[in-house]
């Protein structure tokens, strides 16, 4: 369970997942990792950090990413960041 977010274990290797974070979120995330292996890649001009995690996918790391809205982006990996937008456009889609 060092390896996930949540307690649903699948058979999947870890990934590095690479993350943006605007401004209002990042202090938040930043002192509240979201995952013990939480780290800084970058600090942008305005505020707005970029970190990664290594995990394991799971419906608990889709469902925390979710959670933060407008305020983080996946920038890689391009499947989970696919089936992410698959959800918020199906979320669009039920509140049309």
């Amino acid at each position: 369970y060092d390896e996930i977010i949540g307690v649903t274990l699948h058979n999947e290797p870890p990934m590095t997942v690479r993350i943006w974070l605007d401004a209002w979120q990042a202090p938040y995330v930043l002192t509240k990792p979201l995952h013990r292996s939480q780290t800084l890649i970058e600090q942008r001009e305005d505020g707005s950090p970029v970190i990664e995690i290594r995990v394991r996918y799971n419906f608990e790391l889709e469902r925390e990413i979710l959670g933060f809205g407008e305020g983080m982006e996946v920038l890689s990996p391009i499947g989970l960041r696919n089936s992410l937008a698959r959800r918020i456009k199906q979320a669009t889609e039920r509140y049309g």
